[in-house]
């Protein structure tokens, strides 16, 4: 039986395939795995694997952490289902340290003190402290009278978000996870101009907060107890419903967290007394449509509570199975497939956790409490059965079940049980699959390339003291590299190549009129074969009409905002090869004597394209947080018309259907290709500044190159010179190889 041995390493991102002891070839398919997140491509890694075979009876063996074995594990169970196939696989354990950020950062702290002034720049310690620092989001999605609120203080285990009137919830609520147990807030307008200062928080003051029609958000700080952050800002963020927001940023902001590619973790409130009402269609499309691309990290990022479940008599007939069945099928309807669904009892788990910490009950409070031990005595209520996680995470959970029992802790016990638990399981599990790891991976790159180019012309130096005749040509040919830079033509022509470049966005443009289309000709659907009809029918239809339109918007913006971004940075991308192209001809041209690693000491200065589209935005000044440009510039909002005509019968008054399309659906279309032109307008304008930064940039980079092609032609010249810097740089070149063995260390699985 052939023998697979698979190898991820998710903080370096790295992947080592063999079969039967021998590498894959570099031509493989699979071989374009080996520096992508294993949660990208381990759906397909097997039915690729067996293509290339030419069979489907072998062992697979993994090496990695745990929770990647599990997917490993996972998709070879359902290739095997589907395919009535033979895969067998095991697991190597590794050891995995908890404290991997808290390691990286003393290490950091150690390149501070040493020797290489280049590993101490502004630029590097920013790079580093904002990876660290960056927030991790979870938003919480619902419509309304989902139970969103009392879900979120189930979470906090107090009585903090107001769920009384939750329909009328239209701010943003953002909690910060803190060690600190007391709850401070303060409220903001729309500007972000403060209204009220930091306070001590409780739900009177929340209550205030809300109904204040000038505030649009609130921000949180509060212990996030049973979520377990370790070293990262966890950010629980409230959003409005989709169609109740105040402003029609809380809703761009929905679309945004739902689209957005670091893929923060969405948690999908349904109330499972209300399925299909109309609220969810678009966000539930929206969600289809992201969920479908990304791999399998993409499914796990959101989480489907279905609340409410315990609101079913179970007595009856009426079934927790049943419900969650219904839920798929209605989730399917919408094109999500395979959906992480967990039926949860917030109200419950609310109640039990404000119990257990000493908070005041009210009387109803008390007699709803008391209902506790139907989760235990009523299998059907054991939501935990139900919850979709690994089997290692619930046993963890039936483990302090058990604890609860032995205990006699019935509201312990029943807490389990109410799925709440579960939810935090999955959300730790994200975390420290993805979150953590990325968060690493991104810290090191802040310095990687800097100690990887010390190393580089280390070894180059060995190499020059080893080896004459190299000595002699590397020489010669830095000699000749320096006359062609000091010449400029090359440069000069490669500007001028650069001004010409023109870029085709045509493709993806079409891709955002094709969804306009569609979502039209939905909403012109609902007066098909319709002529005229009665008003009150006519307002009820032109209110949903325009709740559509207002999702439509944020819809449309946000694809367009991430359009935007996505051609900046590949026009930056595409201009970062052309330079690197035009750098290894300026080298061929002057000879042959570098190797190829060697080769790679004049790209180590060469920066990324994020970093590009980072500067230009902000030379701008419209950065907005991390990632995104803001859209002012581009964005035109739509106006809403003065309405219909109407004709007056003598018992009815009518409203002819065409007027409807003419003066409501007709307008927004117009509006949105308006704004699909603006943002076209706006990426030429942005290409043009990415332009002239790059042409500054190149400037930058050459003299960079020149120093480094002089460095190197003067060290050459010269086999003593070389063998007296490499006794002055002695401990300097001993402590880069300490340092890079110590980072191994900690990117080591």
């Amino acid at each position: 039986m052939t023998t697979i041995f698979l190898k991820y390493n998710p903080y370096k991102v790295e992947t080592v395939v063999t079969i039967d002891g021998e590498p894959i070839k570099e031509d493989s398919y699979l071989a374009q795995f080996k520096n992508e997140r294993l949660q990208l491509w381990i759906d397909q890694f097997i039915e690729r694997l067996i293509d290339e075979l030419n069979e489907d009876t072998f062992s697979l063996n993994f090496e990695g952490t745990q929770f990647d074995f599990e997917d490993v594990e996972e998709a070879c169970a359902k290739y095997n289902a589907e395919h009535n196939a033979s895969v067998t696989v095991s697991y190597t354990v590794t050891e995995n340290s908890n404290n991997k950020i808290d390691e990286l950062k003393e290490l950091f702290e150690y390149m501070q003190e040493g020797p290489f002034e280049d590993l101490k720049s502004n630029g590097i310690r920013r790079n580093f402290d904002k990876a660290l620092s960056s927030d991790f989001e979870i938003a919480v999605v619902a419509t309304m009278s989902s139970g969103k609120s009392t879900l979120i203080n189930s979470l906090l285990g107090t009585e903090l978000m107001p769920a009384k009137n939750e329909a009328c919830t239209a701010t943003i609520a953002t909690i910060k996870n803190t060690e600190q147990k007391d709850l401070l807030g303060r409220c903001l307008n729309h500007e972000q101009e403060e209204i009220e200062e930091w306070q001590e928080l409780n739900l009177e003051v929340m209550d205030r907060f809300n109904n204040n029609e000038e505030v649009s958000d609130i921000e949180i700080k509060a212990n996030i107890p049973n979520i377990s952050s370790g070293k990262m800002n966890l950010v629980l963020v409230d959003t409005p419903g989709p169609n109740n927001s105040r402003n029609s940023s809380h809703r761009d902001h929905t679309y945004r967290v739902i689209k957005n590619d670091t893929k923060p973790m969405v948690l999908y409130v349904l109330n499972a007394t209300q399925l299909g009402i109309q609220d969810d269609n678009d966000l539930l499309n929206t969600v289809a449509e992201q969920m479908k691309s990304g791999g399998k990290q993409s499914k796990d990022r959101f989480i489907f509570a279905v609340n409410k479940i315990d609101e079913f008599d179970t007595e009856a007939g009426e079934s927790v199975s049943e419900t969650i069945r219904d839920v798929r099928e209605y989730l399917e309807e919408k094109g999500i497939e395979n959906p992480n669904i967990f039926p949860v009892s917030a109200l419950m788990a609310k109640l039990i956790r404000m119990d257990q910490n000493g908070h005041k009950l009210t009387k109803k409070q008390k007699n709803a409490l008391r209902e506790h031990d139907l989760f235990i005595e009523e299998e059907e209520l054991n939501l935990l059965k139900h919850a979709p996680l690994s089997e290692k995470r619930k046993e963890n959970l039936y483990e302090k079940v058990q604890v609860a029992k032995d205990e006699e802790d019935t509201y312990q016990e029943a807490l389990m049980y109410t799925g709440v638990p579960s939810i935090e399981e999955a959300i730790n599990e994200y975390l420290e699959k993805y979150a953590v790891t990325s968060k690493i991976t991104t810290a090191v790159n802040s310095f990687k390339d800097v100690v990887e180019a010390k190393r580089l012309e280390q070894n180059l130096k060995t190499e020059l003291v080893s080896n004459e005749q190299k000595r002699i040509e590397i020489h010669e040919q830095m000699k000749k590299l320096n006359e062609e830079i000091e010449k400029g033509n090359r440069a000069q022509q490669f500007k001028e190549r650069i001004k010409r470049k023109q870029y085709d966005q045509h493709d993806i443009i079409q891709r955002i009129e094709g969804k306009i289309e569609r979502k039209i000709d939905d909403m012109v659907e609902i007066f098909r074969d319709k002529v005229r009809i009665e008003e009150y029918e006519a307002n009820k239809l032109i209110e949903r009409l325009k709740e559509d339109i207002k999702s439509l918007q944020s819809d449309i913006k946000t694809d367009l905002e991430l359009i935007i971004l996505m051609v900046l940075k590949n026009n930056a991308k595409e201009l970062l090869e052309e330079y690197k192209g035009y750098v290894q001809d300026l080298i061929e041209v002057s000879g042959n004597a570098l190797s190829t690693e060697e080769f790679s000491i004049f790209f180590t200065d060469i920066p990324n394209a994020e970093s590009i589209v980072s500067e230009i935005s902000y030379d701008a000044s419209v950065v907005t947080g991390e990632e995104w440009v803001s859209t002012s510039k581009w964005y035109n909002p739509f106006s809403w018309g003065d309405g219909y005509n109407r004709n007056i019968y003598s018992t009815k008054t009518f409203v002819n259907v065409d007027d409807i399309t003419e003066n409501v659906i007709f307008p927004v279309k117009l509006n949105v290709y308006e704004n699909i032109e603006y943002a076209q307008a706006y990426i030429k304008s942005e290409e043009k500044r990415i332009k002239v930064y790059f042409n500054s940039e190149i400037d930058r980079l050459e003299n960079l190159l020149k120093n480094k092609v002089k460095e190197i032609e003067v060290l050459s010249s010269d086999s003593e010179l070389i063998r007296e810097r490499l006794i002055e740089d002695k401990e300097k070149y001993e402590w880069l190889q300490d340092f890079q063995v110590r980072l191994n260390n900690i990117l080591e699985i």
